[in-house]
């Protein structure tokens, strides 16, 4: 990704994220904060062990696949930095997630030392490396975030996971509600409001995980995503750099 993308995203970051983002700017130098390389493009934290190693370069392999795939080719080649310990996660300013993107660099938790995660966080890098500022900073969240489940297909985000939801009758979203998700204040907002970030708390009490409004995304994307396929994705994304409106280029594609 173009330096310039990495400062304007830092930059609009920073305004919702503050010493969040200022800890993940550490991510530019990794090596200086106890990650070591594993690979091209691969960093962990000091301390794994080989096993966690190969698993990563796996994860790595199998993630580029589904990007691949999913978007008909590559344009992005983000940096992954991958943390072993709640310690290390916290300290690149990754508290109440499981995996981060910051432009071009990825940081994963131990609980998503996995290719879902990663798969999941480079569809975020690979989205706004095919738009221009102006359709990546027009394209709402939900949207965005969907197409990473979709592609992703993390257990915890899944079809199946969705209809456990609804059979269990758990708050979720509607979908007339998801498209209004359209910022990242917004889209954060709804994940504290219906509790995906509070996992790690249901865990620790012997409670099943939820996540309504990423598996409300996923929901409504997967069909979306089958029907137009990596041709149909990029010519919305097209649409979109050509100043399109988003509403009328999701609604109109055969």
């Amino acid at each position: 990704m173009r330096q310039p993308w990495i400062i304007a995203l830092l930059l609009t970051a920073s305004l919702l994220g503050g010493c969040s983002v200022l800890q993940g700017s550490k991510l530019l130098a990794p090596e200086s904060f106890g990650l070591t390389p594993v690979a091209p493009n691969i960093y962990v934290e000091a301390g794994a062990d080989e096993t966690v190693r190969g698993n990563l370069r796996e994860a790595m392999d199998k993630a580029e696949e589904a990007i691949r795939l999913a978007y008909g080719g590559m344009n992005s080649r983000p940096i992954v930095c991958a943390c072993i310990t709640e310690e290390c996660y916290e300290a690149f300013g990754g508290r109440g997630s499981v995996a981060k993107v910051y432009g071009n660099r990825i940081l994963l938790s131990p609980r998503g030392l996995n290719w879902h995660f990663l798969a999941h966080e480079w569809s975020h890098a690979e989205m706004r490396s095919r738009l221009t500022f102006r359709a990546w900073w027009h394209l709402p969240n939900w949207f965005d975030e969907g197409v990473a489940v979709a592609i992703s297909e993390a257990p915890e985000h899944s079809e199946s996971h969705w209809q456990f939801l609804v059979a269990s009758n758990i708050p979720r979203p509607s979908r007339e509600e998801l498209h209004t998700f359209k910022s990242l204040r917004q889209w954060l907002d709804a994940v504290h409001r219906y509790g995906d970030g509070n996992n790690i708390e249901r865990k620790a009490n012997n409670e099943p995980a939820i996540s309504p409004v990423y598996s409300a995304a996923g929901h409504e994307l997967r069909p979306w995503l089958a029907k137009v396929g990596s041709t149909g994705l990029l010519a919305f994304i097209a649409q979109l750099n050509d100043g399109g409106d988003f509403e009328s280029a999701y609604s109109n594609l055969p």
